[in-house]
């Protein structure tokens, strides 16, 4: 195949992927029964329950980012900067967090801290003698502060990853000239770091408003309505594919306007301290508070990785989760009704790990192949094949399965109800990671080398297949584990998609929920971290721990 066609091929492919769903999302939004009209966006604007909605989501939104930067951008600059000790226990932790599916979470803080019966609430009864206990999750700050334990790590990694890039030159002259610690992160650092906090807080707020499990199972029951469970109840039978269509737009156009701004705020870390490359650095000496800090990042991590994962796995094992704190009772029965009776149980299970290989084997292919053509820029329009590749990264994962039911419910192609539905939506959602795990592995192979076996015969095709692709194995396994970790616990897509024959882990814990069987619950999703966990830690050790960013200092 000559690069031409390679490059008709995948442009075709990504169209498809990408430009049939969203142009049936357009049509969509203005098609109704009396032909082409604005009426779908006129009647969600007067709908009360849609700008109640809406004014939540901007709460919900601007309170997790503000918070989740209060509690991410020190903890970075204590692993970057500081000489805290165990540093590198705390950036774990922090990624560890970091890929806790939003509904585990949620799973976990109702457990501790539901009104009448959270584990944490009972043991302040049972310590106090108090008549009631003093949490209600059911609320907007505890829709807020479950949302924060997902998305903060968002601040760490972009604030970490530009302090790791930035020589400490700068600071050291300051704190030469007298300025103390204080002085010189106040004056200094953060004006150098300010314009990835701006950008982290633009994404926090943006996966804040997009996600669906939290407040679902929050928010839903508490009245708190935001636009993700208004989009969804626009999906009861019979679905209303014109309304969701005309919520979905707006929404997407929101989501690429701020991660335009986002990625230009990050395109100007072109400082005058960055050499291009981290390097050995003096760490901030903080005498007997490096304790202090310490305690302080782990206090986050309690509340945000700790507690949440021990409840839901105390749960698992409990025979009755509500009465774990009044006696043992250890039990492994939860799984056998999970994996055995319960009737999504094993399916979902299968169903997940089946679309999310196919899909991370796919992208990987075609990413790969993207990388190749826009990099050593083979053919003409080479960026269009990169916009196309990483376009996806600013639709939501709600708004795109919204197209997708519009374009795959209907005559030629009917895939609503089969996996191939699911599948294409994890493809196509995540094949921007791999794109740039892959770019980024093509960029650090010397071109000269494929020139060498071109003079010498080699096609393209073959020079990618025989030269590039043996020698960025570690991007091409990168980017594959970037498409199923995130595919293996997707809900947002999911709930809008799904079938009873094609229910996934995510779905089935929903399920589970409005039983409700919380032991089930917590059964299943254990087996969900397991198999996260799994796949992060082989991943992790075939990168030499390079998978999720580069280590910390020597306190790692």
């Amino acid at each position: 195949m000559t690069s031409k066609a390679l490059w008709a091929v995948v442009t075709a492919v990504l169209a498809v992927l990408v430009l049939l769903p969203l142009g049936w999302l357009v049509v969509k939004s203005v098609h109704t029964e009396a032909g082409l009209s604005l009426a779908n966006y006129t009647a969600i604007a007067g709908q009360t329950s849609f700008r109640a909605a809406t004014v939540n989501s901007l709460v919900f939104g601007v309170a997790a980012s503000l918070i989740g930067l209060v509690l991410g951008a020190p903890m970075a600059w204590a692993v970057s900067r500081t000489n805290m000790p165990l540093r590198g226990v705390v950036r774990a932790g922090v990624l560890g967090a970091f890929v806790t599916p939003g509904f585990v979470l949620a799973v976990a803080w109702i457990l501790l801290a539901g009104p009448n019966a959270g584990l944490l609430n009972k043991l302040w009864i049972a310590l106090t003698g108090a008549s009631r206990g003093i949490l209600d999750v059911y609320t907007m700050t505890g829709l807020v502060l479950v949302s924060v334990a997902s998305t903060f790590p968002l601040a760490f990694l972009l604030v970490y990853n530009t302090l790791e890039m930035m020589s400490s030159d700068v600071e050291e002259a300051a704190r030469v000239l007298g300025a103390g610690t204080a002085r010189v992160t106040w004056t200094v650092t953060l004006p150098l770091a300010l314009p990835a906090i701006v950008a982290s807080v633009i994404l926090m707020f943006l996966e804040t408003i997009i996600l669906y499990g939290v407040p679902a199972m929050i928010g839903v029951p508490a009245r708190i309505y935001v636009l993700t469970t208004q989009l969804f109840s626009l999906f009861e039978w019979p679905p209303r594919i014109g309304l969701a269509a005309a919520i979905s737009l707006p929404l997407l156009l929101v989501t690429a306007a701020l991660l335009v701004i986002q990625r230009r705020l990050l395109a100007r870390r072109s400082f005058a301290t960055n050499r291009g490359k981290g390097g050995r650095r003096r760490l901030v000496d903080l005498g007997a508070l490096r304790w202090v800090a310490f305690a302080l990042c782990g206090l986050v991590l309690l509340f945000t990785l700790v507690l949440p994962y021990a409840v839901i796995v105390w749960a698992s094992v409990s025979k009755v989760w509500v009465r774990a704190l009044a006696s043992a009772s250890f039990t492994l029965d939860h799984y056998r009704f999970v994996l055995f009776e319960f009737t999504s149980g094993s399916q979902s299970i299968w169903n997940s790990l089946v679309t999310a290989v196919i899909a991370a084997t796919i992208g990987v292919v075609i990413a790969v192949i993207v990388a190749y053509l826009a990099e050593r820029r083979i053919v003409r329009h080479a960026g269009l094949l990169s916009f196309l590749a990483m376009a996806p990264l600013v639709i939501p994962g709600m708004v795109f399965a919204v197209g997708l039911f519009a374009a795959y419910s209907q005559r030629p192609v009917v895939l609503y109800g089969t996996l191939w539905i699911l599948m294409l939506a994890y493809l196509t959602k995540f094949l921007p990671f791999a794109y740039m795990s892959c770019h980024a592995a093509v960029q650090s192979v010397y071109p000269e080398l494929e020139h060498a076996a071109n003079v010498l015969g080699a096609s393209r095709a073959r020079a990618l297949r025989d030269i590039t692709v043996p020698m960025i194995k570690a991007g091409l396994l990168g980017g594959w584990i970037l498409i199923f970790i995130p595919a293996i616990k997707e809900l947002s897509s999911s709930i809008l998609l799904f079938t009873a024959p094609t229910t996934v882990i995510a779905t089935a814990i929903i399920d589970l929920y409005q039983l409700p069987s919380w032991e089930g619950v917590a059964a299943l999703s254990t087996i969900l971290l397991v198999l996260n966990g799994v796949v992060i830690a082989a991943g992790n050790w075939a990168l030499g721990g390079n998978l999720l960013g580069r280590p910390g200092g020597s306190g790692a």
